[in-house]
C-alpha cells in the first residue's frame, strides 16, 4: 500500500475512533447505566448467531462456486469468505481489499480470476437484492414512526440507493453483451493489479482471451442451471436473517428486546453507515444512527447504543479477529504448501 493510501487509512480509523468516543461519552451516563444490567449470557448468544451468519455467507459462496464449475471444500470456502469480508471491515476501500484477497486465495486452489469475479459479482447481486428488501422495510418504518432528526432516514436512503445502483449495474454486466466484454477488459487489469499487490510471485498474469473465455463458461453455466441459485439465496437470506437475530439478541441482553419494525430500522441504518468509505464498517456512525434513531422512536437512546456496541464485537471485531487465525490455517494448508512440506518429510525419512 502506497503512502498516500496508508495515511487514508490512518484519517478513517482515527476519525472512526473519534467519532465513537464523541457518541459514547455524549451519552455516557446512559451508557454506563445500561452496562450494568446487561446479561452476557444473552450476548453471547448473539456472537454465535453472528458467527452462524457469516457462515451462511461462506456456504452461499460455496453453492456458487459449485455452480460455476469449481466445487471446493466447505471448510476452505468458509475461511475464505471470512476473511475476504473482514477485511473490508477494517481496510475500507469499497471492497477492493475483501476482493483481491478471496482472488488470491481461490486462485491459489486453482479457480480462475475470471471466475471469482462472476461468483463475486453474483452473491453480490444476490447479497444487495435480500439486503435492499429489509432496507425497504426500516425505511417504512422510520418514514412512518420517526419524530426526531432525519439523518438516519436520509443514510438508509443514501445505502439503500448505492446497493440498487450496484446491484442494477452488475445486472446489466450480466445481460449485455456489449457492456460486459467493455467493462472486462478493465476489470481484468484492474483485478490482476489488485491481486499482485498481495502477491506478484505467485499469481501469474492471464491473457484477455482466456479471461473472458472463462467468464463467458461461467455465465453460461449460470444461465443454464438457474435452478441451483435458489440455495445461493436461501444461504442468503439466511445470512441476513441470522445477522438481525443477532442484532435483536443484542437489544434483548440490554433489556429492551425490539418488534420486526424498529429492529428492521435499526439495521437499516446500521447498514447504511457501513458504506460510508471513509469509516471502516461505518465504525462510530452505525453506533451513533442507531442510538439517534431509536431514541426518536420512543425507545432509550443509551440502551441502543449499548446494543449498536455490543453488536460491533459480535458481528465484526470478533470474527476479524478470528479471521486472523483462518487466514493461517488458510496460508498453511495451500495446496502447494501441503507439497513442499511432504517432500520435505520425505527427505527426511530418507536421510
Amino acid at each position: 500500500m502506497r503512502l498516500g493510501g496508508r495515511a487514508a487509512l490512518a484519517a478513517g480509523v482515527l476519525l472512526a475512533f473519534g467519532l465513537l468516543a464523541w457518541v459514547v461519552g455524549s451519552r455516557w451516563a446512559e451508557v454506563r447505566a445500561a452496562a450494568e444490567g446487561l446479561s452476557w449470557w444473552w450476548a453471547s448468544a448473539a456472537l454465535v448467531c453472528a458467527l452462524v451468519s457469516h457462515a451462511m455467507g461462506g456456504f452461499a459462496l460455496s453453492a456458487v462456486l459449485t455452480l460455476l464449475g469449481h466445487p471446493l471444500g466447505a471448510p476452505s470456502v468458509l475461511g475464505i469468505s471470512l476473511v475476504s469480508t473482514t477485511a473490508n471491515y477494517v481496510v475500507s476501500t469499497g471492497g477492493v481489499t475483501g476482493f483481491a484477497l478471496k482472488a488470491h486465495l481461490l486462485h491459489k486452489r486453482l479457480v480462475p480470476i475470471a471466475t471469482t469475479i462472476v461468483a463475486s459479482a453474483l452473491t453480490s447481486v444476490i447479497l444487495y437484492a435480500v439486503l435492499a428488501a429489509i432496507l425497504v422495510q426500516g425505511l417504512l418504518t422510520l418514514t412512518l414512526g420517526v419524530r426526531g432528526s432525519r439523518a438516519g432516514l436520509l443514510e438508509g436512503v443514501a445505502g439503500l440507493s448505492v446497493l440498487l445502483v450496484a446491484a442494477g449495474g452488475l445486472i446489466a454486466l450480466f445481460l449485455n453483451g456489449r457492456l460486459r466484454m467493455k467493462a472486462a477488459r478493465r476489470v481484468f487489469h484492474w483485478t490482476n493489479q489488485a491481486a499482485f499487490r498481495l502477491s506478484s510471485k505467485e499469481i501469474p498474469r492471464e491473457s484477455f482471451l482466456q479471461f473472458e473465455r472463462q467468464m463467458a463458461h461461467g455465465l453460461a453455466r449460470i444461465r443454464h442451471e438457474r435452478g441451483r441459485l435458489g440455495l445461493a439465496v436461501l444461504y442468503t437470506c439466511l445470512d441476513w436473517g441470522f445477522a438481525m437475530i443477532s442484532l435483536w439478541l443484542c437489544f434483548r441482553a440490554v433489556g429492551d428486546p425490539l418488534p420486526l419494525g424498529p429492529l428492521s430500522a435499526a439495521f437499516a441504518v446500521g447498514q447504511g453507515a457501513t458504506l460510508i468509505p471513509a469509516l471502516p464498517g461505518g465504525l462510530g456512525a452505525a453506533e451513533g444512527s442507531t442510538a439517534a434513531v431509536l431514541g426518536a422512536l420512543g425507545y432509550d437512546a443509551g440502551r441502543a447504543l449499548v446494543a449498536a456496541l455490543l453488536y460491533r464485537g459480535a458481528y465484526y471485531i470478533a470474527p476479524s479477529l478470528l479471521s486472523v487465525l483462518v487466514l493461517w490455517g488458510l496460508k498453511v494448508s495451500e495446496p502447494a504448501v501441503l507439497r513442499e512440506a511432504a517432500a520435505l518429510d520425505r527427505d527426511l525419512s530418507s536421510k
